[in-house]
């Protein structure tokens, strides 16, 4: 009878499954930055994070590289596949994956710099404080 009273006591403490952001779907980098060592391997796998419920399709997001604040070049510095990558139904993390191409990494410490575009619909949006991600590859 104590137990019994107790969960229902306890039953109390536990929080709401509801939904708490109702904003529009938005995709973010996290972390926002890190470092390759060359001596760790070299290749990065950027995350990218749904805000918002989980959808029933798949989430096809764009991104590009910002040539302005990156230092590293594509095909010399790093090589990327391509420029879209898929957040599965029922998921909230997709990756994208960064080859660096190690004998051209030097003690300049070149700097990738990806920016989120958005899903290829329109209807998912990058978060304006999250949409970038920097890489800095190390020899």
């Amino acid at each position: 009878m104590a137990a019994a009273l107790m969960l229902l006591m306890l039953s109390g403490c536990f929080p709401d499954n509801k939904v708490i952001y109702s904003g529009p779907l938005q995709v973010e980098f996290n972390p926002v930055s890190d470092t390759q060592r060359m001596s760790n391997g070299t290749t990065y796998d950027a995350t990218v994070q749904l805000i918002g419920p989980h959808q029933d399709t798949d989430i096809q997001v764009q991104f590009e590289i910002d040539t302005e604040n990156s230092s590293a070049v594509l095909g010399e510095h790093f090589q990327i596949a391509s420029f879209t990558t898929v957040i599965p139904a029922n998921s909230s993390f997709a990756t994208i994956r960064i080859e660096a191409i190690a004998e051209n990494v030097t003690s300049a410490r070149p700097v990738v710099v990806l920016r989120l575009m958005g899903d290829t619909t329109g209807e998912v949006l990058p978060a304006n404080n999250y949409r970038e991600f920097a890489l800095t590859l190390r020899p």
